[in-house]
């Protein structure tokens, strides 16, 4: 397989890592997880992703920061006891292969796949391919097709970290309607017209935003384009941050997840797929 002339490939600490230098943006990713570190446009070189500075990056777990992939459950919605089976999922803490790549109009198109989608949780027959396209804006696609004889059922998001200046001059436009918060026990409320973030927040709204602006006072807009999802998850732990082992006790500041998610279930026939889309829009 020949790899597209604008990625260069490293090794650390025994993760591999895809370099990507093209002529509109430079990224990272991470094989271990399939887990996009950094996008930085150059139409402004600024990095649009907060990685922990704490961020374990040795393959002992899975990495705090950047684009995690949730999947085939989302937090510890799997139908067992919590902490029974893993987090998240178990895409975010295994090794993926590059299937292919290319240098194109659009930047540097990349195609991964996980080593497998059959585990303890989730025991039918699909195909997984995370496409990442690097150029002017970042776009994520996470395809569950179904290879298998039968319907199955899952959940899914992609869970980014986005990096901000000062958490304190940040305001979100474009989502309304309701959302359940599980600060507080999973009341459902009502979306605040002025959207900022002042104290612990994690909230899934019920309706699926097109589009969701990341405003920060004098600082570059990002704009977050999502499609294939149900909701859409909010989550800054503020002061918890503190109790986070591989997170600073104050990079609550310089971050907010912003994540494009299926929290209800997505049905999937047997030759059918399910495509979840998530674009990082520099503005």
């Amino acid at each position: 397989m020949s790899i597209a002339k604008s990625i260069e490939v490293s090794e650390s600490s025994g993760i591999t890592f895809l370099d990507i230098d093209n002529s509109l943006a430079t990224a990272r990713i991470s094989l271990f997880g399939g887990h996009i570190l950094s996008f930085i446009p150059k139409s402004d070189n600024k990095e649009r992703l907060w990685l922990s500075p704490h961020a374990v990056l040795n393959g002992d777990k899975p990495i705090r920061g950047g684009i995690p992939v949730c999947w085939p459950w989302f937090s510890d919605d799997h139908g067992r006891e919590k902490g029974a089976l893993p987090s998240h999922g178990f895409l975010r803490s295994q090794v993926w292969q590059l299937k292919a790549s290319e240098d194109n109009a659009a930047g540097t198109t990349i195609y991964l796949a996980p080593s497998f989608t059959r585990a303890d949780g989730f025991e039918y027959d699909c195909q997984v391919t995370l496409k990442v396209t690097v150029g002017q804006s970042l776009q994520v696609e996470l395809i569950t097709q179904n290879t298998g004889l039968v319907a199955f059922s899952f959940n899914t998001a992609l869970h980014t970290y986005f990096q901000v200046d000062d958490i304190n001059h940040v305001e979100l436009t474009g989502i309304s309607g309701d959302y359940k918060d599980k600060t507080d026990n999973w009341a459902v409320k009502q979306t605040p017209a002025h959207y900022t973030v002042t104290g612990e927040t994690d909230r899934i709204h019920m309706t699926a935003a097109a589009q969701v602006a990341i405003n920060e006072r004098s600082v570059a807009v990002t704009r977050v384009d999502s499609q294939g999802h149900d909701s859409l998850v909010v989550w800054n732990p503020w002061q918890g941050a503190a109790s986070i082992a591989d997170m600073d006790a104050f990079g609550y500041k310089h971050m907010l997840c912003v994540e494009t998610a299926c929290t209800g279930d997505i049905q999937v026939a047997p030759g059918g797929q399910h495509i979840l889309t998530q674009t990082v829009v520099p503005l």
